[in-house]
């Protein structure tokens, strides 16, 4: 479940290192099934204090010797480790691992981990270049509450890193459109009192939305409406409106509607923020948004990851005056543009 690596080859490199970094890249579903069942059985919450594999056996009703080789390979990852008999959490573990830690990432784990069986058919998607259907169109409402709350547990971090780039004092009036938990507007509105969001989804995520924001005590500031953003009126006017995520899932000509409409709902001089897996000019990276977008041919029927190209195209086409380009973390880019004053 690691990100992957940029230049993990290159010219200098000898053919022993290629063979190795290529051996690692093939094995690397082995790390990610370790981590995965480990986290599927809560295997962590057990390991805050030292432990001997028969005690987390006879909790779980395992397997002694499975449970001893499951730790080893945790160990092997790093994220456990051992001191004779006795096997504890490492603080990666701890602060990432146990279900409601500081920095909880057990649900976007378990989210990833449904796709387990969607990506050992990438050669029939890749040949066909159409989603693997699923057995039934809906997700269910424990993969759904997976997802919703792996967004908020990696947007958490994401919010932050937006909040320090951005100056968001001139603003009072979010939209956050396909915000799922309300997880950015959560942050936005602590972080200006007087902010008051409105998130825009689906019917189904919007109860979870709601129960984000009553746990974090801003249910007051943030309104949840149901709503599509492929189809939606969104209203108005606001002087921010947000798209986090959203755009990798449909294509093109739709992102540009989209667009066109968030223009349509912003007063003069708004600002909208695009964030996603935005690439390089003639898609050569990064690493992480190429990879990504196999994700959406694997799992959405038009969805891809485009270009910051694409993105000032759209803006472009919307009206919107030239805008700029923010880089947020290794794999996540904003694009920021503002609606043209009036004169």
């Amino acid at each position: 479940m690691t990100e992957p690596r940029q230049n993990l080859f290159s010219e200098a490199q000898d053919v022993p290192t290629w063979t190795r970094n290529i051996d690692a890249i093939a094995g690397a579903f082995q790390q990610a099934q370790i981590l995965i069942t480990a986290v599927r059985a809560n295997v962590f919450a057990q390991l805050e204090k030292p432990v001997v594999p028969a005690d987390v056996a006879s909790a779980l009703g395992w397997s002694e010797r499975g449970v001893r080789m499951l730790l080893d390979g945790l160990v092997a990852l790093g994220l456990v480790e051992r001191d004779g008999p006795n096997y504890r959490n490492t603080a990666a573990a701890s602060a990432c691992l146990i279900p409601g830690a500081p920095h909880d990432q057990t649900h976007i784990i378990t989210h990833k981990a449904g796709g387990w069986e969607s990506w050992g058919r990438l050669e029939e998607a890749v040949r066909t270049g159409a989603a693997i259907p699923r057995e039934s169109p809906n997700r269910s409402p424990e993969d759904l509450r997976a997802f919703i709350l792996g967004m908020a547990d990696i947007g958490r971090m994401n919010a932050e890193a937006m909040l320090a780039a951005l100056d968001i004092a001139p603003y009072r009036r979010m939209l956050d459109i396909g915000g799922g938990p309300g997880t950015y507007s959560i942050a936005f509105v602590k972080a200006q009192p007087d902010m008051r969001a409105t998130v825009l989804d689906l019917p189904d995520v919007l109860p979870i939305g709601r129960e984000q924001a009553e746990r974090a005590g801003v249910s007051d500031k943030v309104t949840f409406i149901e709503g599509d953003l492929t189809t939606s009126d969104f209203g108005g006017p606001f002087d921010l409106i947000l798209l986090s995520n959203i755009i990798h899932s449909v294509d093109a000509s739709t992102n540009q509607d989209v667009v066109r409409r968030a223009h349509a709902a912003l007063e003069p001089g708004g600002m909208l923020i695009i964030k996603d897996f935005l690439l390089d000019s003639g898609r050569v990276g990064p690493a992480y948004g190429l990879i990504f977008a196999l994700q959406m041919l694997l799992h959405t029927p038009a969805g891809d990851t485009y270009t910051i190209d694409d993105v000032a195209a759209w803006t472009d086409a919307a009206g919107f005056p030239p805008g700029r380009f923010v880089d947020l973390a290794p794999q996540s880019r904003l694009w920021i543009v503002q609606r043209k004053r009036q004169s």
